[in-house]
């Protein structure tokens, strides 16, 4: 009766949470001119009508840029301190990591305007590489955690037999450490991925004519009008995010299941 009972109170919580995806969904594909459930017919005219929009599309290729590069960045300078913080010993780590930390922490808005000013002070008046540094600075907290928990799950025997075996610190780190961190890293990149390509508030302080992202042209779309297009738009990122999810599960095992492919040490 409890297992039951549990199954019934899980089914409902994740209807109660699904259930709007699902319609919004359902109403992407209407054939209408309003947003109505259920649909007044079934057309994917609405996913045509996004496509012939100039805006979306090079909204869409600015988001997507600007999240490639922010992303590879977050990884760039995530490995290095990741190995630093949880490798190293040295004094003032507590505070280093805040600091690391703090644009996770810190309200968007505050991080934005601190960041225009300090962009106006230094004289980057270009939007594009605001953006792009802007992302990367909001993207390396999670770059860090994401590869930060993927070392620690290594055990440090391995590094030490291959030191032990004549490697350098570096041939240790090319041929144990980073195979095994791989999984970590694809993580870290994916999730810089979309936060960046999903933030509004830090962008809306950066952007100019010529490079606004996605969301933001999204947000001023909907002041003027509000129609399907707006449900195949939310429907198109839905899917993207399924599918980023299912890669990080796929590469890193999030859910805590055993992977088939669970690394071994490599040797040297």
């Amino acid at each position: 009766m409890r297992n039951w009972l549990l199954a019934g109170y899980n089914a409902i919580a994740y209807a109660f949470l699904l259930a709007p995806i699902a319609v919004v969904i359902a109403m992407s594909f209407t054939s209408g001119n309003t947003l109505a459930f259920p649909p007044e017919g079934w057309s994917l005219r609405w996913f045509a009508y996004l496509a012939r929009r100039d805006e979306f599309l090079t909204a869409t290729l600015v988001s997507l840029q600007v999240a490639g590069l922010a992303s590879a960045g977050a990884v760039a300078l995530g490995l290095p301190a990741s190995l630093a913080l949880t490798r190293g010993a040295f004094r003032g780590k507590p505070v280093v990591e805040s600091a690391l930390m703090s644009p996770m922490i810190l309200p968007g808005i505050i991080t934005g305007v601190a960041l225009l000013q300090y962009f106006t002070v230094v004289g980057l008046v270009r939007s594009f590489d605001r953006l792009v540094l802007a992302h990367l600075v909001i993207c390396l907290p999670y770059a860090i955690r994401s590869i930060s928990a993927s070392l620690g799950g290594i055990d440090p025997s391995f590094e030490e037999a291959s030191r032990t075996l004549g490697a350098s610190h570096l041939r240790t780190f090319v041929k144990i450490v980073l195979p095994l961190l791989k999984p970590g890293i694809a993580a870290a990149f994916i999730f810089s991925f979309v936060t960046s390509f999903d933030n509004v508030v830090v962008s809306i302080y950066l952007i100019g004519a010529d490079t606004v992202t996605l969301p933001i042209r999204i947000l001023t779309y909907l002041e003027w009008q509000f129609d399907p297009s707006i449900a195949a738009i939310s429907a198109i990122f839905v899917v993207s995010t399924v599918v980023l999810i299912t890669l990080v599960e796929t590469l890193t095992g999030i859910s805590g299941r055993p992977r088939p492919d669970s690394p071994t040490a490599p040797s040297t």
